[in-house]
């Protein structure tokens, strides 16, 4: 705004009359009376004098910016009145010359202190409506966790109040207040967006979960149906793809900031340690079946028996409701029934995340 305290201090410096020093000018401005009488009762020298003396004053009521709306307000009227009181002037006066330069110059700076009450008033208002918006947002995620939704409702009214506070105009009151909150406010989306990117991956990976424990689950059926030709439902080479990316899903979760807290990632966690420990089993059956070669004459197809001292025993029987069966005096499990059972435990783990997931909704 240099042009507006240009323009002010030139109406200032030029107002006095000719032959006029400056005491004498300012013992002037005080003998003019506070609230004058009605214009018409004014000579052209009183009105100047008296239009002098109010465009004296709101300059020196706008000195050393920024303001308040109200001082803003306040010049804006004396700018008004001093021009007003110029208007008054006979066009034959003697003075009107010199009236008519300085009505030129109070115009001026009335359209610059205009303009400067707008961009105040610009900056309350940015302000007071950022600062709301910035309590909805915190309250919106207070007390989490919460559902994606949520987060992205608060990093949007993080947006939009940043969004305000970047269009406070510059020297303003309210100016600098506004530059300290921006840096606190974009730091506070950047943590929300943060936890959205972790929310997004973990709903990625619950999907993904769920699809292949649904998966898993129809093959099943396909193979009770008679409707497959692989003994589990699904090769075991397919079945390794699959649960390494699974792996892979729930090691991105683990990367996110916060991935480990998030309300799926203990299930999640849980629920891959059971594909990797059926695959440990399916292994298992496959190096003892290869390092007995007798067995690919004994056709194993349907019985697919590992025994126990093959595998963790104590944690299969532990956790899985397995049956157990004697052959030639060693315990062994079925390949096919154990996969099943612990396939089965994994799908109501997963379809349990999936209904506390929805729950925060």
């Amino acid at each position: 705004m240099k042009r507006s305290y240009l323009a002010i201090a030139l109406s200032i410096g030029s107002c006095w009359l000719t032959g006029y020093g400056l005491h004498q000018s300012i013992s002037g401005f005080r003998s003019a009376p506070e609230q004058p009488a009605a214009a018409q009762s004014l000579s052209p020298s009183q009105l100047f004098l008296t239009a002098r003396q109010k465009a004296w004053e709101a300059a020196l009521l706008v000195q050393h910016p920024p303001h308040s709306i109200d001082t803003w307000q306040e010049a804006r009227v004396k700018w008004r009145q001093a021009i007003r009181l110029i208007k008054e002037i006979p066009k034959d006066a003697p003075i009107s010359t010199q009236a008519k330069r300085r009505l030129a110059v109070y115009k001026t700076n009335y359209r610059e202190i205009n303009q400067r009450l707008r961009d105040e008033q610009t900056a309350v208002d940015n302000f007071t409506q950022a600062q709301t918006l910035a309590w909805q947002a915190a309250v919106t995620v207070q007390k989490p966790p919460h559902p994606l939704k949520a987060w992205q409702r608060a990093s949007q009214k993080w947006g939009e109040a940043i969004s305000l506070l970047q269009a406070v105009p510059p020297h303003t009151s309210l100016t600098a207040k506004a530059k300290e909150q921006l840096t606190l406010y974009r730091s506070n989306q950047a943590a929300i967006n943060q936890r959205i990117t972790t929310e997004e991956v973990a709903k990625s990976a619950l999907q993904e979960f769920s699809e292949a424990a649904t998966r898993l689950h129809d093959l099943q059926i396909s193979v009770v149906k008679e409707q497959s030709s692989e003994p589990l439902g699904i090769p075991y080479e397919n079945y390794r793809n699959l649960v390494r990316s699974l792996r892979t899903a729930l090691n991105q979760l683990e990367q996110q900031p916060g991935g480990r807290k998030h309300p799926a990632y203990v299930d999640l966690a849980m629920t891959i340690a059971d594909y990797e420990f059926a695959l440990h089993i399916w292994e298992s059956y496959l190096n003892l079946k290869q390092a007995n070669a007798w067995w690919l004459f004994n056709s194993d197809f349907y019985n697919q028996l590992v025994p126990l001292s093959e595998i963790d025993s104590n944690n299969l029987l532990q956790r899985y409701n397995v049956k157990i069966s004697q052959r030639a005096g060693e315990a062994k499990v079925s390949l096919k029934f154990t996969l099943w059972e612990i396939w089965e435990q994994a799908r109501q783990r997963v379809y349990r995340i999936q209904q506390k997931v929805a729950s925060l909704n």
